[in-house]
């Protein structure tokens, strides 16, 4: 059905999160209907533009992404929210795109949390990685 929808309305990527990403949000984000605000932006994701390794970032409808330098080659980025919700500014939701193509396409939410410097922690990046990792252990090699 969705493949009958008039300019696919409902994206070309299956927006997943891991239990670590819920726990993450609900951190940051401890009422649910900020919660839900986040969802709707981290869904944004659906729409995300594709291709290969070799874009840099760009705008995603009211956002804009990029990949994380420090993980160049492993396809994590980073979605940047410019609105307030809850009263933390400055979020951030971190995905994963697998290099091979799934069915469907997926993007993965590694994290979600509200970023206080420029730069990413040596331990938030070893996260980041860790986080992928266990996404293709569990779901792509051992599914």
């Amino acid at each position: 059905m969705a493949d009958e929808l008039p300019g696919k309305l409902t994206g070309n990527y299956l927006v997943r999160a891991g239990r670590w990403a819920f726990q993450d949000a609900h951190k940051c984000l401890p009422r649910t209907r900020d919660r839900a605000e986040m969802r709707r932006h981290a869904l944004k994701l659906r729409f995300w533009p594709g291709g290969g390794s070799g874009e840099h970032g760009g705008p995603l409808f009211d956002l804009d992404w990029s990949w994380i330098k420090s993980l160049s080659g492993n396809r994590i980025g980073e979605l940047r929210i410019h609105d307030t919700i809850g009263n933390c500014d400055n979020l951030r939701v971190i995905f994963y795109v697998p290099p091979f193509v799934t069915n469907p396409p997926t993007l993965w939410v590694l994290s979600v949390f509200q970023k206080k410097r420029d730069d990413f922690s040596t331990a938030q990046i070893s996260n980041f990685d860790l986080r992928r990792k266990l996404i293709l252990e569990r779901f792509y090699n051992n599914p």
